[in-house]
């Protein structure tokens, strides 16, 4: 039975469907990245690299499908296993991106204002702690002007003062000391 104005393009509708390539046949860089999922350049790429067959034709190259499927699923293969067979380079290279990203995310607090130098801040403490000092030792001399204190009491004010800045400074410092 014959139709009226055959359509080519709706003929495998109503018959056979239109054949995929044979398996040996050539196939263009953006055909076999359509096969492979990849881009027509990362085809090109490999194939500039040895790991897919290439043949040259009139108007550029062009791969054999079933070859270049093959060699494709092996170069897969073979970066999968090179990662599995040294477990140590692998989780040396884990390590080696989580310090970068640790670093970068160090970086990025700095310029943020997020993180202040271990330097700075220690000189302000110890600024911080001078001035405290300072008022404390003065507080005897001060308390016995105010209330009239005789020499020997406020001497003796001074010295628990100054005891306990002794014991504050021995406690802390022995610390201070070892974190430098």
């Amino acid at each position: 039975m014959s139709r009226p104005n055959p359509d080519p393009d709706i003929d495998w509708l109503l018959g056979d469907p239109p054949e995929a390539p044979a398996l040996t046949a050539l196939v263009s860089s953006g055909e076999l990245a359509s096969w492979l999922g990849l881009t027509s350049s990362r085809v090109g790429q490999l194939a500039r690299d040895g790991i897919l067959p290439r043949v040259e034709v009139p108007r550029g190259y062009g791969h054999p499908l079933k070859e270049s499927v093959r060699a494709y699923a092996e170069y897969l293969r073979g970066r999968a296993q090179s990662r599995s067979a040294d477990p140590a380079l692998a989780a040396e290279k884990l390590r080696l991106a989580s310090e970068t990203a640790d670093k970068l995310a160090i970086q990025n607090a700095r310029a943020r204002g997020e993180l202040i130098p271990s330097a700075e801040v220690r000189a302000e403490w110890l600024n911080i702690v001078a001035d405290l000092r300072a008022r404390l030792v003065a507080v005897p001399g001060r308390v016995s002007a105010k209330l009239g204190l005789e020499r020997a009491t406020a001497a003796a004010l001074d010295a628990e003062v100054r005891s306990a800045l002794m014991s504050l400074a021995e406690t802390y410092d022995a610390p201070l000391e070892a974190a430098q």
